[in-house]
Order: C-alpha cells, then structure tokens, then sequence
C-alpha cells in the first residue's frame, strides 16, 4: 500500500503530495490542538515543511541501516496504513516544544525540520508513533472524524455496517475517494502555492 501512494508523491501536479500533507495536519489536529493551532497562527498549518519526509518516506532523514528497519515497517502495514504519517506525527510530537519555545515561523520551522536530518532517533519515533495510534485506537467516533478514522484503517466495519445498511457512505463528506484526500484539503490561494513551492525549494538547495 505504501509503495503505490508513493508513486503519486511524483505527479506533476503534485496533488498527491499535497492531499497528504493536508491529512498529516489533519492528525495534528486530532492529535494536539495545540499544536495544531501554533501551526495555524505561524502560517505553517500546510505542513509544507514536511514535504520531504513524505515525498521520499523519510530516505534523507535516517542511516541507511535505520532507512531499510523503517521501510520494512512500513511495507507491512501494520499497526495500520499510512503509518508513515503517524512517524510523521511522532516526530513533531518530538519537536513540538523546540518550536513553541523559540516562537518558530514558516520558515524556522522549515529549517529545524531539514536539520533533523540524521538527528532523530528512530526507536523513539517509531514508539512514539506506536503510541498515538493506540491513543486514537481509543478516542471514540464522536471525537475522531469519519475521514481520519478511515485515513488510519479504524472505520471498516462502520463503513460496512452503512453500506449494508443504506447502500451509501457520504453522510460524512466521503466522495469515495482515499480518505487521504478528505482531510482539511483548504489550502488553494496563490499564496499557498507560493509557499509550497518554498518549501521544496529549500528542501533541496
């Protein structure tokens, strides 16, 4: 599952990219509102500063040795899918203090993000992400939303149960898409284009 939402990490249009950084803040925001609204007050909420985590599954940020333990973690799909967005949200987690503490804007935040390169320590993070799936394994449907439910494979017999019952799933928003595009997909002005664009290009100067 992993290796084929990577392939769309490619396109041109990079709409893959983007549904996927709009569903990590979505965690975020399920996860720690706090953060979440620090990141939103900074003009960060796009998590374009996480571009490269997602866009090569964390390839520059660990040792080869590291690389090849997280990947085969992710190829099995286990605790959930997209997993990889949960290590995502880990290491903010991880990080959250630093960038609160030191009032981080759009492009602190940017840089601290690409200087943890080689600096994370990956049993942390892959525990820590452990731990935020069995946190919202345990929060009820009321306060986690229908597409994150789905986003981390926790809806399937809700989603059956509806559809046996009614024949239908869009009461919550759902189009039948990947729930990976049906999270906080807000971010469409010039502006945020422009920053987007930011965000690669200092990704890889």
């Amino acid at each position: 599952m992993v290796a084929s939402e990577s392939s769309s990490n490619f396109e041109l249009d990079q709409a893959g990219m983007k549904s996927q950084l709009s569903a990590l803040f979505g965690l975020v925001n399920a996860a720690d509102p706090e953060l979440a609204s620090y990141l939103e007050q900074h003009d960060s909420s796009n998590m374009f500063f996480c571009f490269r985590w997602l866009l090569v599954l964390f390839k520059r940020e660990f040792s080869n040795e590291d690389i090849m333990t997280l990947w085969e973690v992710l190829w099995t799909d286990l605790p959930c899918p997209n997993f990889h967005l949960l290590i995502s949200l880990a290491i903010l987690d991880m990080e959250k203090n630093i960038l609160i503490e030191n009032s981080y804007g759009f492009t602190e935040i940017l840089k601290h993000i690409n200087d943890l390169s080689m600096k994370i320590d990956l049993s942390v993070a892959l525990s820590t992400a452990e731990a935020l799936h069995a946190q919202f394994s345990m929060m009820s449907p009321e306060h986690l939303p229908l597409p994150i439910r789905k986003l981390l494979g926790m809806a399937a017999d809700e989603l059956e149960e509806r559809s046996d019952g009614d024949g239908a799933t869009s009461s919550d928003g759902d189009d039948g898409d990947s729930p990976v595009n049906n999270i906080n997909n807000h971010h469409s002005s010039d502006e945020e284009e422009a920053l987007y664009q930011k965000g690669i290009d200092q990704h890889y100067i």
